[in-house]
Protein backbone atom coordinates (compact mmCIF):
# COMPACT_ATOMS: atom_id res chain seq x y z
CA UNK A 1 0.00 0.00 0.00
CA UNK A 2 2.96 2.37 0.01
CA UNK A 3 2.20 3.23 -3.77
CA UNK A 4 -1.02 5.28 -2.50
CA UNK A 5 1.31 7.54 -0.56
CA UNK A 6 2.46 8.77 -4.10
CA UNK A 7 -0.13 8.02 -5.85
CA UNK A 8 -4.04 7.68 -6.19
CA UNK A 9 -5.44 4.71 -5.42
CA UNK A 10 -9.34 3.95 -5.95
CA UNK A 11 -11.45 1.19 -5.38
CA UNK A 12 -12.30 -0.87 -8.68
CA UNK A 13 -16.01 -2.17 -7.72
CA UNK A 14 -17.74 -1.45 -4.40
CA UNK A 15 -16.30 -3.11 -1.57
CA UNK A 16 -18.92 -4.48 0.81
CA UNK A 17 -18.44 -6.35 4.41
CA UNK A 18 -19.45 -9.99 4.97
CA UNK A 19 -23.01 -9.06 6.11
CA UNK A 20 -23.90 -7.34 2.35
CA UNK A 21 -23.21 -3.64 3.78
CA UNK A 22 -21.77 -1.39 1.15
CA UNK A 23 -18.35 0.42 2.55
CA UNK A 24 -17.16 1.95 -0.29
CA UNK A 25 -18.25 2.86 -3.66
CA UNK A 26 -16.32 2.12 -6.49
CA UNK A 27 -13.85 4.99 -7.79
CA UNK A 28 -13.60 6.10 -4.31
CA UNK A 29 -10.39 7.17 -3.42
CA UNK A 30 -8.34 4.83 -0.63
CA UNK A 31 -5.68 6.52 1.23
CA UNK A 32 -3.61 4.91 4.33
CA UNK A 33 -5.72 4.89 6.85
CA UNK A 34 -8.74 4.41 5.02
CA UNK A 35 -7.43 1.35 4.46
CA UNK A 36 -6.41 0.55 7.90
CA UNK A 37 -10.12 0.81 8.64
CA UNK A 38 -11.16 -1.38 6.36
CA UNK A 39 -8.89 -4.17 7.03
CA UNK A 40 -10.87 -4.44 10.12
CA UNK A 41 -13.95 -4.86 8.54
CA UNK A 42 -14.88 -9.00 7.55
CA UNK A 43 -15.07 -8.09 3.66
CA UNK A 44 -16.31 -10.46 0.96
CA UNK A 45 -13.35 -10.43 -1.65
CA UNK A 46 -9.93 -9.26 -0.52
CA UNK A 47 -9.25 -5.54 -0.01
CA UNK A 48 -6.15 -5.98 -2.73
CA UNK A 49 -8.86 -7.27 -5.44
CA UNK A 50 -10.89 -4.26 -5.22
CA UNK A 51 -8.59 -1.62 -5.48
CA UNK A 52 -6.27 -0.61 -8.55
CA UNK A 53 -3.72 2.64 -9.23
CA UNK A 54 -6.16 5.46 -10.79
CA UNK A 55 -3.61 6.38 -13.32
CA UNK A 56 -1.39 2.84 -13.84
CA UNK A 57 -1.41 0.09 -16.23
CA UNK A 58 -4.62 -0.17 -18.14
CA UNK A 59 -5.52 -2.35 -21.14
CA UNK A 60 -6.17 0.70 -23.29
CA UNK A 61 -2.79 2.31 -22.12
CA UNK A 62 -1.16 -0.91 -23.27
CA UNK A 63 -3.05 -0.64 -26.57
CA UNK A 64 -1.53 2.74 -27.06
CA UNK A 65 1.66 1.65 -26.29
CA UNK A 66 1.00 -1.47 -28.88
CA UNK A 67 0.03 1.17 -31.78
CA UNK A 68 3.11 2.60 -31.61
CA UNK A 69 4.95 0.00 -31.81
CA UNK A 70 3.56 -1.57 -34.88
CA UNK A 71 4.68 2.30 -36.47
CA UNK A 72 8.19 1.62 -35.66
CA UNK A 73 8.66 -2.22 -36.41
CA UNK A 74 7.25 -3.40 -39.53
CA UNK A 75 8.17 -7.00 -38.49
CA UNK A 76 6.19 -6.74 -35.62
CA UNK A 77 3.19 -5.07 -38.09
CA UNK A 78 3.30 -8.13 -40.16
CA UNK A 79 3.28 -10.52 -37.29
CA UNK A 80 0.74 -9.57 -35.47
CA UNK A 81 -2.03 -7.79 -37.92
CA UNK A 82 -4.16 -10.26 -40.25
CA UNK A 83 -7.41 -10.55 -41.30
CA UNK A 84 -7.81 -13.98 -40.34
CA UNK A 85 -7.60 -13.52 -36.68
CA UNK A 86 -8.32 -11.24 -34.07
CA UNK A 87 -6.18 -8.05 -33.61
CA UNK A 88 -4.01 -8.51 -30.23
CA UNK A 89 -4.49 -4.94 -30.29
CA UNK A 90 -7.96 -5.25 -29.41
CA UNK A 91 -7.43 -8.27 -27.10
CA UNK A 92 -5.27 -5.69 -25.09
CA UNK A 93 -7.11 -2.77 -25.08
CA UNK A 94 -10.05 -5.24 -23.94
CA UNK A 95 -8.37 -6.67 -21.46
CA UNK A 96 -8.66 -5.32 -17.36
CA UNK A 97 -6.09 -5.71 -14.22
CA UNK A 98 -7.74 -4.56 -11.33
CA UNK A 99 -6.16 -5.38 -7.56
CA UNK A 100 -2.91 -6.65 -7.04
CA UNK A 101 -2.02 -7.38 -10.29
CA UNK A 102 -2.45 -4.16 -11.47
CA UNK A 103 -0.28 -2.56 -8.86
CA UNK A 104 1.94 -4.96 -9.31
CA UNK A 105 2.19 -4.05 -12.98
CA UNK A 106 2.10 -0.74 -12.44
CA UNK A 107 4.92 -0.89 -9.93
CA UNK A 108 7.22 -2.78 -12.16
CA UNK A 109 6.23 -0.70 -15.47
CA UNK A 110 7.67 2.46 -13.97
CA UNK A 111 10.38 1.13 -11.86
CA UNK A 112 12.57 1.42 -14.58
CA UNK A 113 13.00 2.96 -18.11
CA UNK A 114 11.20 1.00 -21.24
CA UNK A 115 9.98 -1.76 -19.47
CA UNK A 116 6.24 -1.40 -20.32
CA UNK A 117 7.42 -1.16 -24.15
CA UNK A 118 9.02 -4.37 -23.41
CA UNK A 119 6.04 -5.71 -21.81
CA UNK A 120 3.59 -4.56 -24.59
CA UNK A 121 6.10 -5.85 -27.13
CA UNK A 122 6.12 -9.50 -25.91
CA UNK A 123 2.62 -9.53 -25.40
CA UNK A 124 1.84 -8.80 -29.10
CA UNK A 125 4.21 -11.60 -30.03
CA UNK A 126 3.04 -14.32 -27.81
CA UNK A 127 -0.49 -13.22 -28.33
CA UNK A 128 0.09 -13.73 -32.19
CA UNK A 129 1.84 -16.90 -32.00
CA UNK A 130 -0.36 -18.18 -29.59
CA UNK A 131 -3.05 -17.42 -31.73
CA UNK A 132 -1.43 -19.26 -34.85
CA UNK A 133 -0.61 -22.42 -32.75
CA UNK A 134 -4.03 -22.68 -30.77
CA UNK A 135 -6.41 -20.91 -32.68
CA UNK A 136 -9.96 -20.45 -30.67
CA UNK A 137 -8.27 -21.31 -27.28
CA UNK A 138 -9.39 -17.37 -25.41
CA UNK A 139 -8.66 -18.91 -22.20
CA UNK A 140 -5.56 -19.86 -22.95
CA UNK A 141 -4.73 -16.49 -24.75
CA UNK A 142 -6.13 -14.70 -21.78
CA UNK A 143 -3.69 -16.55 -19.66
CA UNK A 144 -0.68 -15.82 -22.39
CA UNK A 145 -1.77 -11.63 -21.76
CA UNK A 146 -1.46 -12.05 -18.14
CA UNK A 147 2.08 -13.65 -18.63
CA UNK A 148 3.35 -12.28 -21.19
CA UNK A 149 3.21 -8.62 -19.65
CA UNK A 150 4.00 -9.73 -16.09
CA UNK A 151 6.92 -12.21 -17.17
CA UNK A 152 9.32 -9.66 -15.47
CA UNK A 153 8.32 -8.66 -12.58
CA UNK A 154 10.41 -10.74 -10.53
CA UNK A 155 13.13 -8.06 -11.82
CA UNK A 156 11.60 -5.81 -8.94
CA UNK A 157 14.03 -7.17 -6.75
CA UNK A 158 17.24 -7.46 -8.72
CA UNK A 159 19.73 -4.86 -8.48
CA UNK A 160 18.43 -2.19 -11.22
CA UNK A 161 22.35 -2.37 -12.28
CA UNK A 162 22.24 -5.87 -13.01
CA UNK A 163 20.05 -4.95 -16.17
CA UNK A 164 21.52 -1.80 -17.60
CA UNK A 165 21.93 -2.85 -21.30
CA UNK A 166 25.61 -3.13 -21.01
CA UNK A 167 26.12 -4.72 -17.82
CA UNK A 168 28.79 -6.94 -17.15
CA UNK A 169 27.36 -9.85 -15.26
CA UNK A 170 29.49 -11.96 -13.59
CA UNK A 171 28.47 -15.63 -11.69
CA UNK A 172 27.15 -13.87 -9.15
CA UNK A 173 25.45 -11.41 -10.94
CA UNK A 174 23.73 -14.19 -12.93
CA UNK A 175 22.49 -16.27 -10.21
CA UNK A 176 20.06 -12.72 -9.16
CA UNK A 177 18.93 -12.39 -12.60
CA UNK A 178 18.77 -16.25 -13.00
CA UNK A 179 15.83 -15.84 -9.60
CA UNK A 180 13.68 -13.62 -11.64
CA UNK A 181 11.21 -16.28 -12.79
CA UNK A 182 10.86 -17.47 -9.40
CA UNK A 183 10.31 -14.52 -7.59
CA UNK A 184 7.42 -13.49 -10.25
CA UNK A 185 5.99 -16.69 -9.77
CA UNK A 186 5.88 -15.91 -5.97
CA UNK A 187 4.25 -12.86 -6.63
CA UNK A 188 1.27 -13.92 -8.82
CA UNK A 189 0.24 -17.79 -7.86
CA UNK A 190 -1.75 -16.33 -4.96
CA UNK A 191 -3.45 -13.70 -7.14
CA UNK A 192 -7.53 -14.27 -8.39
CA UNK A 193 -8.34 -14.44 -12.01
CA UNK A 194 -5.74 -15.59 -14.92
CA UNK A 195 -3.19 -14.63 -12.90
CA UNK A 196 -2.09 -17.94 -10.92
CA UNK A 197 -2.43 -19.98 -14.60
CA UNK A 198 -0.12 -17.14 -16.12
CA UNK A 199 2.73 -17.63 -13.24
CA UNK A 200 3.30 -20.92 -14.15
CA UNK A 201 4.07 -19.85 -17.81
CA UNK A 202 6.16 -17.18 -16.30
CA UNK A 203 8.19 -19.62 -13.88
CA UNK A 204 9.19 -22.24 -17.01
CA UNK A 205 9.85 -19.07 -19.81
CA UNK A 206 13.26 -19.89 -19.76
CA UNK A 207 13.46 -23.45 -19.18
CA UNK A 208 14.42 -25.80 -22.45
CA UNK A 209 13.17 -29.36 -23.54
CA UNK A 210 16.66 -30.73 -23.21
CA UNK A 211 16.87 -29.31 -19.72
CA UNK A 212 19.42 -26.93 -19.98
CA UNK A 213 17.33 -23.83 -19.42
CA UNK A 214 16.48 -21.97 -15.74
CA UNK A 215 15.56 -22.08 -13.01
CA UNK A 216 14.98 -25.36 -12.60
CA UNK A 217 16.42 -27.63 -15.61
CA UNK A 218 13.01 -28.66 -16.57
CA UNK A 219 13.15 -31.55 -19.60
CA UNK A 220 10.48 -32.56 -22.38
CA UNK A 221 7.33 -33.26 -21.11
CA UNK A 222 7.54 -31.02 -18.43
CA UNK A 223 7.49 -27.27 -20.27
CA UNK A 224 3.82 -26.58 -21.61
CA UNK A 225 3.65 -25.26 -25.48
CA UNK A 226 2.70 -22.31 -24.31
CA UNK A 227 5.44 -21.46 -22.07
CA UNK A 228 7.82 -22.00 -24.89
CA UNK A 229 5.98 -19.13 -26.77
CA UNK A 230 6.48 -16.82 -24.41
CA UNK A 231 10.04 -17.71 -24.24
CA UNK A 232 10.20 -17.15 -28.07
CA UNK A 233 8.03 -13.78 -27.93
CA UNK A 234 10.58 -12.53 -25.26
CA UNK A 235 13.55 -13.64 -27.63
CA UNK A 236 12.00 -12.26 -30.30
CA UNK A 237 10.98 -9.28 -28.83
CA UNK A 238 14.78 -8.39 -27.71
CA UNK A 239 15.72 -9.07 -31.36
CA UNK A 240 13.72 -6.43 -32.95
CA UNK A 241 15.75 -3.03 -31.83
CA UNK A 242 18.73 -4.92 -33.18
CA UNK A 243 17.59 -4.52 -36.81
CA UNK A 244 16.05 -6.25 -39.85
CA UNK A 245 16.07 -9.98 -39.63
CA UNK A 246 14.73 -10.67 -36.25
CA UNK A 247 12.06 -13.28 -37.31
CA UNK A 248 15.10 -15.34 -39.66
CA UNK A 249 16.69 -15.08 -35.70
CA UNK A 250 14.74 -16.15 -33.77
CA UNK A 251 13.64 -18.98 -36.54
CA UNK A 252 17.37 -20.07 -36.42
CA UNK A 253 17.44 -19.78 -32.64
CA UNK A 254 14.63 -22.22 -32.10
CA UNK A 255 16.23 -24.83 -34.26
CA UNK A 256 19.63 -24.63 -33.87
CA UNK A 257 19.87 -26.86 -30.28
CA UNK A 258 17.68 -30.22 -30.99
CA UNK A 259 15.57 -30.94 -28.91
CA UNK A 260 15.77 -27.31 -27.50
CA UNK A 261 11.91 -26.47 -28.32
CA UNK A 262 9.12 -28.48 -29.06
CA UNK A 263 7.79 -29.53 -32.77
CA UNK A 264 4.57 -27.82 -32.46
CA UNK A 265 6.69 -24.42 -31.50
CA UNK A 266 9.11 -24.63 -33.94
CA UNK A 267 6.84 -25.05 -37.10
CA UNK A 268 4.92 -22.09 -35.98
CA UNK A 269 7.85 -19.55 -35.73
CA UNK A 270 8.87 -21.17 -39.10
CA UNK A 271 5.56 -20.72 -40.48
CA UNK A 272 5.43 -17.14 -38.99
CA UNK A 273 9.12 -16.06 -40.72
CA UNK A 274 7.72 -17.41 -43.84
CA UNK A 275 4.53 -15.28 -43.89
CA UNK A 276 6.68 -12.75 -43.08
CA UNK A 277 9.89 -12.62 -44.64
CA UNK A 278 9.46 -9.45 -46.98
CA UNK A 279 8.62 -7.12 -44.11
CA UNK A 280 11.73 -9.01 -41.87
CA UNK A 281 14.10 -8.53 -44.24
CA UNK A 282 17.83 -7.34 -43.16
CA UNK A 283 19.77 -4.75 -45.03
CA UNK A 284 21.80 -7.22 -47.08
CA UNK A 285 25.39 -5.32 -47.27
CA UNK A 286 25.43 -5.64 -43.71
CA UNK A 287 24.53 -9.39 -43.91
CA UNK A 288 27.51 -9.68 -45.57
CA UNK A 289 29.67 -8.16 -43.35
CA UNK A 290 28.83 -9.25 -40.46
CA UNK A 291 28.80 -12.74 -41.77
CA UNK A 292 32.42 -12.42 -43.03
CA UNK A 293 33.51 -10.26 -39.60
CA UNK A 294 31.66 -13.23 -37.56
CA UNK A 295 33.40 -16.48 -39.52
CA UNK A 296 36.94 -15.64 -39.10
CA UNK A 297 36.37 -14.97 -35.07
CA UNK A 298 34.25 -18.25 -34.25
CA UNK A 299 35.99 -20.75 -36.46
CA UNK A 300 39.30 -20.37 -34.53
CA UNK A 301 37.61 -20.11 -31.15
CA UNK A 302 35.45 -23.47 -31.59
CA UNK A 303 39.13 -24.91 -32.39
CA UNK A 304 40.65 -24.24 -29.49
CA UNK A 305 37.79 -24.68 -27.42
CA UNK A 306 37.67 -28.42 -28.27
CA UNK A 307 42.05 -28.06 -27.58
CA UNK A 308 41.37 -26.69 -24.14
CA UNK A 309 38.30 -29.55 -23.93
CA UNK A 310 41.00 -31.84 -24.29
CA UNK A 311 43.65 -30.54 -21.83
CA UNK A 312 41.33 -30.49 -18.98
CA UNK A 313 39.61 -33.76 -19.58
CA UNK A 314 41.92 -35.85 -17.69
CA UNK A 315 41.27 -33.40 -14.71
CA UNK A 316 37.66 -33.46 -15.31
CA UNK A 317 37.86 -37.55 -15.55
CA UNK A 318 38.82 -37.29 -11.84
CA UNK A 319 36.25 -34.93 -10.60
CA UNK A 320 32.86 -35.69 -8.87
CA UNK A 321 30.44 -37.86 -10.60
CA UNK A 322 27.89 -34.97 -10.12
CA UNK A 323 30.24 -32.76 -11.70
CA UNK A 324 30.76 -35.47 -14.67
CA UNK A 325 27.14 -35.50 -15.35
CA UNK A 326 27.11 -32.04 -15.83
CA UNK A 327 30.21 -31.70 -17.84
CA UNK A 328 28.38 -34.53 -20.23
CA UNK A 329 25.60 -32.44 -20.79
CA UNK A 330 27.75 -29.41 -21.70
CA UNK A 331 29.60 -31.43 -23.94
CA UNK A 332 26.49 -32.64 -25.73
CA UNK A 333 25.34 -28.85 -26.12
CA UNK A 334 28.71 -28.12 -27.68
CA UNK A 335 28.93 -30.08 -29.99
CA UNK A 336 24.98 -29.12 -31.33
CA UNK A 337 26.54 -25.88 -31.44
CA UNK A 338 29.81 -27.23 -33.65
CA UNK A 339 27.17 -29.07 -35.97
CA UNK A 340 25.34 -25.62 -36.18
CA UNK A 341 28.87 -24.30 -37.77
CA UNK A 342 29.07 -27.28 -39.86
CA UNK A 343 26.04 -26.27 -41.14
CA UNK A 344 27.07 -22.96 -42.82
CA UNK A 345 30.23 -24.65 -44.45
CA UNK A 346 32.07 -22.17 -42.74
CA UNK A 347 34.12 -25.18 -41.29
CA UNK A 348 35.47 -25.82 -44.29
CA UNK A 349 36.12 -22.49 -45.59
CA UNK A 350 36.37 -20.11 -42.84
CA UNK A 351 37.19 -17.30 -44.31
CA UNK A 352 33.83 -16.94 -45.86
CA UNK A 353 35.10 -15.85 -49.40
CA UNK A 354 32.18 -18.10 -51.09
CA UNK A 355 29.71 -16.01 -49.13
CA UNK A 356 30.42 -13.29 -51.82
CA UNK A 357 28.71 -15.10 -54.58
CA UNK A 358 25.75 -16.76 -52.67
CA UNK A 359 22.04 -14.54 -52.42
CA UNK A 360 21.02 -12.02 -50.06
CA UNK A 361 18.79 -14.55 -48.42
CA UNK A 362 21.57 -16.84 -48.41
CA UNK A 363 23.97 -14.63 -46.71
CA UNK A 364 21.07 -13.47 -43.98
CA UNK A 365 20.29 -17.15 -42.70
CA UNK A 366 24.22 -17.38 -42.13
CA UNK A 367 24.33 -14.24 -40.40
CA UNK A 368 21.55 -15.28 -38.46
CA UNK A 369 22.83 -18.71 -37.53
CA UNK A 370 26.81 -17.09 -36.29
CA UNK A 371 25.13 -14.65 -34.22
CA UNK A 372 23.01 -17.41 -32.04
CA UNK A 373 25.98 -19.59 -32.45
CA UNK A 374 27.75 -16.66 -30.68
CA UNK A 375 25.44 -15.57 -27.97
CA UNK A 376 24.96 -19.79 -27.34
CA UNK A 377 28.81 -20.10 -26.47
CA UNK A 378 28.23 -16.91 -24.45
CA UNK A 379 25.12 -18.61 -22.67
CA UNK A 380 26.63 -22.14 -22.25
CA UNK A 381 29.58 -21.09 -19.99
CA UNK A 382 27.61 -19.29 -17.85
CA UNK A 383 24.91 -21.80 -17.47
CA UNK A 384 27.37 -24.46 -16.60
CA UNK A 385 28.88 -22.11 -13.71
CA UNK A 386 25.96 -21.66 -12.28
CA UNK A 387 24.55 -25.80 -12.33
CA UNK A 388 28.04 -26.34 -10.53
CA UNK A 389 27.50 -23.92 -8.38
CA UNK A 390 24.14 -26.11 -7.38
CA UNK A 391 25.01 -29.10 -7.71
CA UNK A 392 28.97 -29.99 -7.48
CA UNK A 393 30.40 -26.84 -5.86
CA UNK A 394 34.17 -28.62 -4.78
CA UNK A 395 34.67 -28.85 -8.51
CA UNK A 396 33.91 -24.81 -9.07
CA UNK A 397 37.70 -24.41 -8.89
CA UNK A 398 38.29 -26.51 -11.55
CA UNK A 399 35.53 -25.12 -13.49
CA UNK A 400 36.85 -21.78 -13.19
CA UNK A 401 39.77 -22.56 -14.06
CA UNK A 402 38.84 -23.96 -17.28
CA UNK A 403 36.73 -21.31 -18.26
CA UNK A 404 39.26 -18.60 -17.72
CA UNK A 405 41.62 -20.70 -20.58
CA UNK A 406 38.18 -19.95 -22.74
CA UNK A 407 37.89 -16.91 -22.09
CA UNK A 408 41.64 -16.18 -22.92
CA UNK A 409 41.06 -17.99 -25.81
CA UNK A 410 38.14 -16.19 -26.78
CA UNK A 411 39.54 -12.55 -26.36
CA UNK A 412 43.29 -13.88 -28.57
CA UNK A 413 41.04 -14.91 -31.19
CA UNK A 414 38.92 -11.36 -31.22
CA UNK A 415 42.15 -9.11 -30.89
CA UNK A 416 43.81 -11.35 -33.69
CA UNK A 417 40.60 -10.46 -35.81
CA UNK A 418 40.76 -7.23 -35.41
CA UNK A 419 44.31 -6.28 -35.76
Amino acid sequence: MTVAEERQVEATEDIYSENGMKLVAKGYAINRSMRERLIEHKLIKPLEDCMAVSDGVTGKRCAEMAERMLDTYPALRAVCLSEKRASPIKLIADSTFAGRLQTLLTVYTEHQAGKLDHAVCVALLALSLMQRMMPGENDAIGVMLVAALAHDVGELYIDPRYLEKDAQLGPKEWRHIAAHPVIAHGLLKDLAGMAKPASALILDHHERLDGFGYPQGRRMGEVSDSAQILAVAEMLGGMLDKGGGALQQADVAVKLIHGEFSRPVIDVVSKTFRECREADAAAEGEALKDALIMSRELGGRLDRILSVQAEFKPMFDRASAPFKSLWVHALERSESIRRAWSSTGLDVQPDGAWLQNESPAMQREVAAILREINWRLRELDRELHARVIRHAGGDLPLLERYLKEVRATAGAIEGAAVS
